[in-house]
């Protein structure tokens, strides 16, 4: 009973302690999760340290109240406590900080993140294929429209013209970041402290998308919404993993979050997912709203597509099919008074002690192009499948493509393959720049017997180049019928 009643009134010591602190990332310290103690790991000890200096001990010193402050509120109090005893009693203790961003300093760091502009999507190839990010989004992204003050990175949308020579003519900027060839990871706690004004077509997100397209375009190499939000109803979001075969065989899995009476995404709230090789979950503060684990990569071993390395996006849209009115356009009110915030506290990245390796893939995806052709390129495990029904009559009416593969002038790179066909024919294999030059240029007679082959390729310059299967009206193939080309094991390798 003396216990209890001790038990009781520590309690009660302990919730009417609430230390508020300023909200800035400026005072972050260690930025290790639960790590109360600063002592670059977080376990029991920072428990009784946190414990002991919520009642005022003497001997209490709480080295870093931000790695304390679990409930992301800028204050420490009894609830902050229990999410530090549940996150450590959870066996979720051996979590340990990889990457991160306080934004600490006065500009954006370039060696953490890169600017993606523009308003088009486009290929491997630098080629514009499609205006609106590929959802009717009605921003320019610019490097002016994002920037860090006080521990903060901002990213702004603003209703101003903008007019760009190739792309047009735009009438509202914002800014998109990423860390894509900077920083990517497999598995994994990512989380972020963010919040963002609304207003109807806002479309704040943070997301990741695949650093190689290992299973093919978007989005058979999948896609992990980490947060997306509905300018028009602040007060839920959405987290969401894409996959299935490339678009449009793509499909999705989502959960909804719904924020309790009187919040919204206006407030600072901590977006999170944890990534293990066969499941990720979502959390709000802390909380899990959803989990998911039935995803696949059309002609690819589960867990694929997320068995890969992704790296980060953070965006603020305008307009497009996600909250733009009639699924376009953006809603000028929303700018009357100025432009719309989504600021971001910090970005982490933690390993949880049971991260896993990508899982190696044994022959490069190859991409689909036909002209005048009917055909189809079917990515599997170890290789690639092309069922041709009709060549056309151009030679490159039907090919595999591997795009956009950076080169160094001088060096050595090495092309090999295994091929066989159901009907004997020819097959021409090129390395091409963008002007069609050809670095390789080789025309071979492939048999149903499985033949390898290898060729070194070097180049005179720094460029970009493709490198083309070409299967179509080679050497009379448009008289065969229908007839399959198999290529597996395909390397590329310097």
């Amino acid at each position: 009973m003396i216990k209890n009643i001790i038990a009781l009134l520590s309690f009660a010591a302990l919730a009417v302690s609430v230390i508020p602190f300023s909200a800035t990332a400026s005072d972050a310290g260690t930025s290790l999760r639960g790590d109360a103690n600063s002592d670059g790991s977080f376990d029991i000890a920072d428990i009784v340290t946190f414990q002991k200096w919520l009642l005022a001990a003497p001997d209490a010193d709480l080295a870093d109240w931000k790695a304390a402050d679990l409930c992301s509120d800028g204050r420490l109090d009894i609830f902050d406590l229990c999410l530090m005893k549940s996150l450590y009693f959870s066996g979720s203790n051996d979590m340990r900080l990889i990457w991160n961003d306080e934004f600490d300093g006065d500009s954006i760091d370039r060696t953490k993140w890169a600017y993606e502009l523009g308003n088009w999507k486009l290929d491997a190839d630098g080629n514009y294929i499609t205006n609106g990010w590929g959802n009717n989004e009605q921003e320019f992204y610019t490097d002016s429209n994002a920037s860090v003050h006080d521990g903060v990175l901002t990213i702004s949308a603003r209703k101003e013209h903008y007019s760009d020579p190739v792309q047009g003519d735009y009438e509202y900027t914002s800014a998109r970041l990423s860390t894509q060839h900077l920083f990517s990871v497999c598995g994994g706690r990512i989380e972020v402290r963010a919040r963002c004004d609304s207003g109807k077509s806002l479309w704040p997100a943070i997301w990741m998308l695949p650093e190689n397209s290992l299973y093919g375009g978007w989005a058979a190499s999948g896609e992990i919404d980490i947060m997306e939000g509905w300018g028009s109803t602040p007060d839920k979001i959405c987290g969401t993993i894409h996959f299935g075969d490339v678009w449009p065989g793509n499909t999705y899995l989502t959960g909804n979050y719904e924020f309790t009476q009187g919040d919204s995404t206006e407030n600072w709230h901590t977006y999170a997912v944890e990534w293990d090789s066969d499941q990720i979950r979502w959390y709000v503060d802390d909380n899990l709203y959803s989990t998911q684990s039935d995803w696949y990569s059309n002609g690819h071993k589960y867990p694929a597509p997320f068995d890969q390395n992704f790296y980060l996006i953070l965006n603020l849209a305008v307009g497009g099919h996600f909250d733009g009115v009639d699924g376009i356009y953006a809603d000028p009110s929303v700018f009357a008074d100025g432009e719309r915030d989504f600021e971001i506290d910090y970005v982490r990245v933690y390993d949880m002690g049971n991260s896993f390796s990508p899982t190696p893939v044994t022959s490069l995806p190859l991409e689909s192009y036909t002209e005048g052709a009917d055909a189809t390129v079917t990515n599997r495990d170890g290789g690639t499948v092309i069922t041709i029904a009709g060549t056309g009559s151009l030679e490159y009416g039907v090919m595999g493509l591997i795009r956009g593969e950076n080169v160094l002038s001088g060096k050595t790179y090495t092309l090999s393959f295994d091929v066989c066909s159901d009907v004997a024919r020819s097959m021409i294999v090129t390395a091409e720049d963008m002007e069609y030059n050809r670095y390789l240029d080789k025309k071979l007679i492939i048999t149903p017997e499985k033949t390898h082959y290898s060729f070194d390729v070097v180049f005179g310059t720094d460029m970009t180049a493709d490198l083309k299967f070409q299967l179509g009206n080679i050497d009379g193939a448009a008289s065969l019928g229908e007839h399959t080309v198999t290529l597996s094991n395909i390397e590329w390798v310097s």
